[in-house]
Order: C-alpha cells, then structure tokens, then sequence
C-alpha cells in the first residue's frame, strides 16, 4: 500500500506539474492551522467575480500531495477506482489543450508533518501566500517538536514567494505576525489588532427579533483600509475567524488589483463553508452552531467565546476530542474545560480526551447534573436530542474523526438539507462508520 502511494504520488506530481508549465496559472497558497478552508472561501468569492479561478472541491479538503495536484487538474480524489486514476491521463490531455485553464488557482497547502510544505511549494510555487491562523497549540503539533517547529514549517511557503509575489498574514496571531520578517515579498496584514493594514473593526452579530426572541442571522463589521471604512454584512456567520476570513479575502482582491467597492460586492455573496460555524436552525426552535468539521484548539477556544456571547434559555455544547495534539493534549481540553461554567450551562464531552474537558468544567464551577459525557457522536445525538428546548443555542464541534456532524443533523429542523449544510456528506463519508 505504502509502495502504490508513493507511486501515485509521483504520478499525480508529474501531470500537475506539467499543467502548470503549460498554463502558467497564478497560485494563491494558503496554510494554518484553522481558517484555511473559510480564507480559501472568501478569496474564491473575490476574485471569481473579475478572474477564472479554480479551488478546491467542496465534499473534500484537498490540500496534502495528493489532493493539491487533484485541484491542479480539477479532478477527484478516485480512491480505490485504478480506471478512475488512469482515465486521468485523459483529463490531462484535455486541460493541456485547454483555452480555458483558470487564470488562478487557490490551493490549500496542509502541514501535517515536518517536509510537507517543501513538497507543496516545489510543486506549486505561489504568487501570493496566506498564512490565517495558528493559536498557541496548534493543530498536528503530535508531529512535530513544539508549536514553534509547527511555525516554522508553515513559514516555508515565505520562503518559496518571489520579491515580486505578496504574502498575506493575519495580524492577531502572534506566531503568524512574527513571519512578516522571512517574507522576501510585501506583506499585507489583516485583522482586529492594530498592526493590520486590512483592519476588521466594529464586529457585531445580528439577530432577526420574532415575537421578542432572537435569533442569530449573520454578522456585521465594516473593514478599514487606507483611511476608508468599508461596510461588510455576511448572511449566516457568526464569529470572529469568518469576518477574519473575509478580510483575507479583501487583502487578496487588492493584491489582484481590484478595487475596494468591488471586493466589497464580492464579498456580500460570501458563505461560510460547511461546519465551519454555520448557523443552522434547530429542533424546537432551537438554534445550531456548527462547526463540525474539525477542532483545533483556537478554533475551539473561539466557538466556545462565541457561544457565551450569545443570548439563550440556555446554552449547550456538544464538543468532541481535539485530536493530533501530542504532548499537548492533556492542556488544550484542561483549557477550553476551564471556559464552559462561564459560557454554557449545560456540556456533553464525546469520545476519550474530552473527558478532560468534563472534568475540568466539574472542577471550575459547572453544575455535575449539567455534564453528559458519551462515548460517541451517535449516542450524544441520542441523548441530546429529547433534551433540547425551544430558545436553547447549541454548539457542535469536534475532531473530524468524532463525526460531530451527526449530532448536527439529527437535531437539526430540516434534515432533509443535510447534504447542502452540512460537511462529510459525500457517499465515502455516509460509508465510514
């Protein structure tokens, strides 16, 4: 398995690589830890109105070796279909004589483990790299020495960029602010804090009042640059991380030449991805945050903040293991289950390392008869799901392999849009147990 692997690794490099010598398409990559997906998003939203542009494909995150010469040819990851790996010698022909190869490409770079990003930006040197967002225990740090080795791997995609590229960083985390430094291209920076030069400011939810109860509907914030104020509103968002990804967005539309007024229009047709804090409506008009897709700790951190920010009857949520943590792990749940007394009043933990969270809310002031741990998201959904009242908020997050999603649909109001709202709805996915 390992040997067929590395041959189809090589196989996809050598199409991918000869697509791009042939169209020579700009390459916006994009790294971090949380945020890559809903950056990848916000960009695609800007240029796609001026550019033809390629990213990757929804069902699926396509940002390893194998995934990000998939995007490169606009192709599906094939799994086990030997025709389907084959027959892609034919696509291949057809991009190579194509007329209408995009004129970008957004390509997810993903560090899992040391030399990652060496192979991506050989691959796909970029003319502009995003690095979102880190936190202070970042995701995969199980593979690497510390977080500052995680750092330093995500930074490579500095060092690919020529003088003549643009990086694009976000200014509120201190690891990714540090980076400016290594960066041979201008540095553009985003963010709340004072050091972005695409500064987000005036964050707010808004809620839809019926019959005096309030429900979350988006957000509101203007974006600053040069002096102007921008006004940006996003329909179905609900934190900080997606008006972050949004700015991106801005910063990258600028640095293709487009102008303020028509990156703002772009962006107000911007959707958060699936499970990437999504709003959703509940069961008994309760009120869904999801953002199933994937948990690490910043991300998690932020959901947490955001659901305690929120007016509820109550306040529920429903969290997974955070995985791939290493030596971490132990401090990343210690510290979201220090959080959960102050921003929720009642917790389901799911799966082995959140039990720590559990404890640890126990220990920092949460009610015992307010704390539910499960072994699995099928059984959480279970449970909670005769539990849920009309004005509760809750929140859904978990690692990917938790299948959190399936607390999200079995409470949701319409489940019959599963497929549309929700992330790992694919075929492959409904197959995993």
């Amino acid at each position: 398995m390992i040997l067929i692997t590395k041959i189809l690794r090589v196989y996809l490099y050598v199409l991918a690589k000869a697509i791009l010598r042939r169209h020579h398409p700009r390459i916006i990559g994009i790294t971090g830890g949380v945020g890559k997906t809903s950056a990848r998003d916000a960009i695609y939203a800007v240029l796609s109105s001026r550019f033809r542009v390629w990213r990757g494909r929804e069902e699926k995150n396509y940002n390893n070796e194998i995934g990000v010469p998939l995007v490169i040819l606009g192709a599906p990851h094939y799994g086990r279909n030997v025709l389907g790996w084959l027959g892609l010698c034919l696509r291949f022909l057809k991009l190579w004589w194509s007329k209408s190869y995009p004129e970008i490409l957004i390509l997810e770079m993903g560090v899992d483990r040391p030399g990652d990003m060496d192979y991506l930006v050989k691959l796909a040197r970029p003319n502009a790299a995003v690095i979102t967002g880190l936190g202070q225990i970042p995701v995969h740090v199980e593979f690497f020495k510390d977080p500052e080795a995680v750092a330093k791997e995500k930074a490579k995609i500095l060092g690919a960029l020529a003088n003549t590229a643009r990086a694009i960083l976000n200014a509120d985390d201190e690891y990714i602010l540090a980076m400016a430094q290594e960066s041979p291209a201008p540095v553009m920076r985003y963010g709340m804090s004072q050091a972005a030069d695409v500064r987000v400011e005036e964050l707010q939810v808004l809620f839809l009042d019926e019959n005096g109860k309030k429900t979350p509907e988006g957000i509101a914030f203007k974006i600053r640059y040069q002096g102007a104020l921008i006004p940006l509103r996003l329909a179905g968002a609900i934190n900080k991380p997606q008006a972050l990804a949004a700015a991106a967005g801005f910063c990258a539309g600028i640095a293709f030449g487009m102008n303020p007024v028509s990156i703002a229009e772009a962006l107000s047709h911007f959707v958060p991805p699936p499970g990437r804090m999504r709003i959703l409506k509940g069961i008994k008009g309760a009120i869904i945050l999801d953002d199933t897709y994937n948990a690490a700790p910043a991300a998690m951190e932020s959901a947490i903040e955001t659901l305690g920010s929120l007016p509820a009857k109550r306040r529920i949520a429903v969290l997974g293991d955070m995985l791939e943590l290493g030596s971490y792990t132990e401090e990343a749940h210690r510290r979201v289950g220090k959080m959960i007394p102050s921003r929720a009043e009642i917790l389901f933990t799911v799966g082995s390392n959140s039990q720590i969270v559990q404890k640890q809310a126990l220990e920092a002031g949460l009610d015992r008869s307010r704390a539910y741990h499960i072994a699995n998201s099928r059984d959480a959904a279970a449970m909670l799901r005769p539990m849920i009242e009309s004005g509760d908020v809750i929140l859904v997050k978990g690692g990917q392999s938790m299948r959190m999603e399936r607390v999200a649909e079995a409470i949701m109001a319409e489940p019959n849009k599963a497929k549309d709202l929700l992330t790992r709805q694919s075929v492959d996915w409904k197959r995993k147990v």
